[in-house]
């Protein structure tokens, strides 16, 4: 049996999560929108929301754009959950993205050139 296409697993997050009371944004990127999040879920019950990206368990890796708006997003303090399933208690821990990280993606940061300049000191 094949693994599931991340567009079902979307498909069956998005439905658990309406079906627990949660509203769900389903994003469409493009060209000028990389790297944004697959979705946008709201709580009403607790006034929360949260970006979500939707992964397959197994082989997924981040992109590019991802590595890259993630990190700087992650600078100014926007978390972004990665889902494997449908449960939602991953949403109330911290921003889990940091575990799909590998050393390869730091080639895709941009750094600032003052930064550089103040290592040399």
């Amino acid at each position: 049996m094949s693994a599931a296409k991340e567009s079902t697993i979307q498909k069956q997050i998005k439905r658990y999560l309406e079906i627990g009371g949660y509203h769900v944004e389903v994003l469409s990127c493009n060209a000028y929108q990389k790297g944004i999040p697959d979705l946008w879920v709201y709580c009403p019950d607790d006034d929360r929301a949260w970006w979500v990206d939707v992964k397959k368990p197994k082989g997924s890796t981040l992109t590019k754009s991802q590595a890259q708006k993630w990190t700087l997003w992650d600078s100014v303090g926007i978390g972004i959950w990665i889902m494997t399933e449908c449960d939602e208690s991953v949403l109330y821990g911290p921003p889990n993205w940091r575990e799909w990280w590998k050393p390869r993606y730091e080639k895709f940061i941009t750094r600032d050139p003052c930064d550089i300049l103040r290592e040399t000191e």
